[in-house]
Protein backbone atom coordinates (compact mmCIF):
# COMPACT_ATOMS: atom_id res chain seq x y z
CA UNK A 1 0.00 0.00 0.00
CA UNK A 2 1.50 3.36 -0.84
CA UNK A 3 0.34 6.64 1.18
CA UNK A 4 -1.36 8.26 -1.60
CA UNK A 5 -3.74 5.55 -2.46
CA UNK A 6 -6.25 6.63 0.21
CA UNK A 7 -6.41 10.02 -0.99
CA UNK A 8 -7.05 8.88 -4.66
CA UNK A 9 -9.54 6.13 -3.19
CA UNK A 10 -11.81 9.15 -1.15
CA UNK A 11 -12.23 10.61 -4.61
CA UNK A 12 -14.65 7.71 -5.00
CA UNK A 13 -15.53 6.73 -1.92
CA UNK A 14 -17.17 9.92 -0.15
CA UNK A 15 -20.13 10.48 -2.71
CA UNK A 16 -21.20 6.51 -2.03
CA UNK A 17 -20.73 6.59 1.51
CA UNK A 18 -22.60 10.37 1.64
CA UNK A 19 -25.60 8.44 0.12
CA UNK A 20 -26.41 6.09 3.13
CA UNK A 21 -28.96 7.43 4.86
CA UNK A 22 -29.24 7.71 8.63
CA UNK A 23 -32.17 4.55 8.63
CA UNK A 24 -29.51 2.50 7.32
CA UNK A 25 -27.70 -0.33 9.29
CA UNK A 26 -24.65 0.34 7.59
CA UNK A 27 -25.11 4.36 8.41
CA UNK A 28 -22.44 4.12 11.68
CA UNK A 29 -19.63 2.75 9.64
CA UNK A 30 -20.14 5.00 6.61
CA UNK A 31 -20.11 7.79 8.68
CA UNK A 32 -16.69 6.18 10.70
CA UNK A 33 -15.46 5.87 7.12
CA UNK A 34 -16.22 9.12 6.15
CA UNK A 35 -14.27 10.76 9.16
CA UNK A 36 -11.27 8.27 8.44
CA UNK A 37 -11.11 9.58 4.84
CA UNK A 38 -10.87 12.73 6.44
CA UNK A 39 -7.49 12.79 7.17
CA UNK A 40 -6.57 12.26 3.73
CA UNK A 41 -6.02 15.04 1.15
CA UNK A 42 -8.29 14.39 -1.96
CA UNK A 43 -5.81 13.48 -4.82
CA UNK A 44 -8.36 14.37 -8.06
CA UNK A 45 -5.70 13.60 -11.07
CA UNK A 46 -5.49 10.01 -10.61
CA UNK A 47 -3.80 10.11 -14.25
CA UNK A 48 -0.37 9.54 -12.45
CA UNK A 49 -1.09 6.30 -11.47
CA UNK A 50 0.48 3.53 -13.46
CA UNK A 51 -2.10 1.06 -15.41
CA UNK A 52 -0.52 -1.78 -13.71
CA UNK A 53 -0.94 -0.61 -10.32
CA UNK A 54 -3.40 -2.62 -8.19
CA UNK A 55 -5.22 0.67 -7.44
CA UNK A 56 -6.49 0.71 -11.34
CA UNK A 57 -8.57 -1.98 -9.97
CA UNK A 58 -10.47 -0.19 -8.13
CA UNK A 59 -10.31 3.00 -9.76
CA UNK A 60 -10.16 1.81 -14.00
CA UNK A 61 -7.53 2.07 -16.27
CA UNK A 62 -5.79 -1.29 -15.08
CA UNK A 63 -4.00 -3.42 -18.01
CA UNK A 64 -5.04 -7.00 -16.08
CA UNK A 65 -7.89 -8.63 -18.07
CA UNK A 66 -9.43 -11.47 -17.32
Amino acid sequence: MHIYELGVLRKYAEPLLQDVSKDDPEYGEAHRLLNFLSFFSVIRDDYLIVNNSILREFIGGSIFVQ
